[in-house]
């Protein structure tokens, strides 16, 4: 994935053209928001243990609003699927193979 460096910080206030960039909005996922095997909070604990579970599902990648040191499509964020207030969406993709 390419980093669009001016996607991020509220510099650009709103989402970019559709492209192969990280940055746009968070992206959704099927993951429930668990721990990994030897977590680590990051940047602090009360920003992702608490969450664990109760149907939080996971976000990848970052969006228009997120800081760059955690805009990466390793950092995995959370919320319910039913919120709309958050900067989140969704990546279309087709199996090739099939």
């Amino acid at each position: 994935m390419h980093h669009r460096q001016l996607g991020f910080d509220q510099l650009d206030f709103g989402p970019g053209p559709a492209g192969p960039f990280v940055g746009d909005c968070w992206e959704w996922t099927a993951s429930e928001f668990t721990a990994y095997p030897g977590f680590r909070a990051y940047p602090y604990r009360e920003y992702s243990e608490v969450f664990f579970g109760e149907g939080y599902r996971v976000l990848r990648g970052g969006a228009w609003a997120t800081r760059t040191r955690v805009a990466r499509p390793s950092f995995r964020n959370w919320d319910h699927p039913q919120r709309r207030q958050i900067f989140a969406g969704f990546r279309c993709a087709e199996d090739v193979a099939a």
